[in-house]
């Protein structure tokens, strides 16, 4: 019997059917409420509370709320950061650097980004510059979900 419910049910009228130890009702609440508040750990979901304590599936839900995906074996710390990196979203070179490791080339004709390390002195991408971003195709779909990019940039993916 949990603890929670047999708390519960103390605070009950005396006439209250769920004060019989085999009410149906009351089997359910102590298997189901009544189990889960007896292991209910509370400095564990205060902590997940913020985004900055938060680990684990907490952090995983912050990221949900922000929709940043977790990346495969990503730490919490590098998954916090990212979170709050994505969700300011200003679309620099430094960012598509720190954030998705992804390099910015300025467009050379002819240009090949496996030989080379071109890249931009210009921190936005605008002006009549185009742009070479080099990235995965899974990184690629994500910022082409997450920016407008219009077509000042080559897509350079493996």
């Amino acid at each position: 019997m949990s603890v929670f419910i047999d708390e519960f049910v103390d605070r009950l009228p005396m006439h209250s059917a769920l004060r019989k130890p085999f009410n149906q009702g009351r089997v359910v609440l102590d298997r189901t409420v009544g189990e889960w508040m007896d292991n209910f750990d509370e400095s564990e979901l205060w902590e997940g509370c913020f985004l900055t304590s938060a680990e684990g599936k907490y952090l995983d839900l912050w990221g949900r709320q922000f929709k940043v995906s977790r990346k495969e074996n990503e730490s919490d710390e590098d998954y916090r950061q990212r979170i709050i990196y994505e969700s300011l979203g200003h679309l620099t070179a430094d960012y598509l650097l720190d954030v998705f490791n992804v390099g910015l080339f300025v467009f050379v004709t002819d240009f090949d980004a496996t030989d080379n390390m071109l890249t931009s002195d210009n921190p936005h991408l605008i002006g009549n510059e185009k742009f070479m971003i080099s990235c995965d195709t899974a990184t690629k779909e994500l910022l082409l979900k997450k920016f407008v990019i219009g077509g000042d940039v080559i897509w350079l993916t493996p």
